[in-house]
């Protein structure tokens, strides 16, 4: 079972925002190991420019090895209601949008 406690901000040591044509919006974080000091985990979501919705998540983590779901994650999920992270997200959307827009006129 996954603990439902989110862990301080303090434990992101480092966040992205960013997209990939072929994949979406990607928002990636290093997430500092609760049971190991200075172990951080590589965790990403991918989120659907058009639903806004994440459609794949993954983390390094062993627990999401065996679960195929970690803390890591929703900790990562949580961060997406920041107001600072949700602006970044809205930014790589817009430019990814707008680059889709042009390839498709390319006809």
């Amino acid at each position: 079972m996954i603990s439902t406690q989110i862990p301080s901000k303090s434990m992101i040591k480092r966040i992205d925002v960013f997209y990939t044509l072929g994949e979406g919006v990607i928002v990636s974080a290093d997430i500092e190991s609760k049971s190991r000091p200075n172990l951080t985990h590589y965790t990403r979501l991918v989120i659907d420019p058009i639903t806004m919705k994440v459609v794949k998540s993954s983390c390094d983590c062993e627990g999401y090895t065996f679960r195929r779901h970690c803390w890591h994650i929703e900790t990562l999920k949580q961060l997406l209601n920041d107001a600072k992270v949700k602006e970044e997200v809205e930014k790589a959307r817009e430019e990814m949008m707008a680059i889709e827009e042009d390839i498709a006129s390319w006809g």
